[in-house]
């Protein structure tokens, strides 16, 4: 082969090489980058306004004091701050007007199409005081976000990780997670006005009916209940075209 056709091949697969390296970097590499600069960004921040701990139960703390104050100053729509310990859900809960801001912009407000907000649905009462409170939240690479959500698929972590707490203005609530769904975005999980007791009965026999599992509670005992308040945190699971994976809680 003459030496100019040989110089020809070798630039051809340079180029191919050099244009493959390109969209490796900028179709895997780059996005991934942003994730992780946004993320890194944003977990500064709310390491920053984070409320602090409580060491008293919601009935004992105090009154006056607002836990969510310094989240607040940053963003009015604050609602609420959800902790799993021992996963890495630890973030605040923001509500807007409609469910489309916070899945394309982070809690400051700015874009962030990479990682969005856990976000309050628009329905629910902005006090968590009705009787289902619905949070979405992304399913990042690397347990970012909501991901861990989906790790209460298995019963047994579910069973280490009973209990979380929601931190609003009034002070901080235990949860008691009771349940694990796997279902399409537009189940009837996400129904959010109820306007009897008869349609709450339904909605709680429905979870019981088509949970993967339940725990700890019977669809009897939550009826019985008081002024009942559940909490549910959805995250895209993948299992399927539209799949969500919901923990079910009782906000105590």
């Amino acid at each position: 082969m003459k030496p100019k056709y040989v110089f020809a091949v070798l630039l051809l697969f340079i180029g191919i090489g050099g244009y493959c390296g390109y969209r490796h970097y900028y179709d895997n590499v780059l996005p991934e980058k942003l994730i992780d600069d946004s993320h890194d960004e944003q977990i500064k921040l709310f390491e920053r306004i984070k409320p602090i701990k409580a060491n008293n139960t919601h009935n004992e703390a105090k009154k006056e004091e607002d836990p969510l104050q310094m989240a607040e100053e940053i963003n009015s729509g604050v609602v609420g701050w959800i902790t799993i310990d021992s996963t890495h859900i630890d973030f605040p809960i923001a509500q807007a007007e409609d469910n489309d801001f916070y899945l394309h912009n982070g809690f400051d407000g700015k874009y962030n199409n990479e990682l969005g907000c856990p976000f309050l649905d628009c329905r629910c009462e902005g006090d968590f005081s009705g009787f289902n409170s619905i949070v979405y939240g992304h399913h990042i690479t690397h347990q970012r976000v909501f991901a861990d959500i989906a790790l209460f698929k298995d019963i047994s972590f579910l069973q280490s990780h009973p209990t979380g707490a929601l931190t609003i203005r009034d002070g901080v609530h235990n949860i008691r997670f009771f349940a694990y769904m796997t279902v399409i975005d537009t189940a009837p999980a996400y129904h959010a006005a109820f306007v009897s007791d008869t349609e709450k009965n339904e909605y709680i026999d429905y979870i019981f009916s088509d949970a993967q599992y339940t725990i700890g509670f019977s669809a009897d005992d939550l009826k019985e209940k008081d002024d009942l308040h559940l909490l549910l945190l959805s995250t895209c699971t993948y299992e399927f075209a539209d799949a969500r994976g919901i923990l079910i809680g009782v906000i105590e």
